[in-house]
């Protein structure tokens, strides 16, 4: 069982190193493209969303706001019954510069994945989503052991 689960954590760091790896050629930092891949998907977003779902820290989250707004790419409007947080979603020109950019990305994407699903089907997908969850569980369960 060790094995396998040090074949999945090198895969997935695998996918990750990709990522990472491409930015610099596309002269945008992981942390932009995070931001850029949580808001292209055309609905409102909080900083703190965005920086828990992405693990991306809200400072670093803020930074790229506030330049992206600088430049016309967001805009922010108020979270109803939240006195500090505001909404993200891209402007116009935040989304043909979303097209432009992450169209490489996408594509990338859509052919390994059509790939990957030609080979294995979607059921990858629910096991990895169903791992996440498990292993969220399992690792709340030892540390709560751990903190006995």
């Amino acid at each position: 069982m060790r094995e396998i689960a040090r074949r999945l954590m090198l895969a997935l760091y695998k996918i990750d190193e990709i990522y990472y790896m491409n930015e610099g050629k596309k002269k945008l930092a992981y942390s932009e493209l995070c931001v850029m891949y949580a808001l292209d998907d055309g609905k409102p977003h909080s900083q703190r969303e965005i920086s828990q779902e992405w693990l991306v820290p809200k400072t670093t989250v803020n930074t790229i706001v506030k330049r992206w707004e600088k430049e016309g790419l967001l805009t922010l409007t108020p979270i109803p019954e939240k006195r500090r947080e505001k909404y993200i979603t891209l402007t116009d020109a935040g989304r043909e510069y979303a097209k432009d950019f992450m169209g490489f990305i996408y594509r990338a994407e859509e052919k390994a994945l059509k790939k990957t699903l030609d080979k294995y089907s979607d059921e990858f997908i629910k096991g990895l989503e169903f791992f996440g969850e498990s292993l969220k569980e399992a690792f709340d369960e030892e540390f709560e052991k751990e903190e006995k």
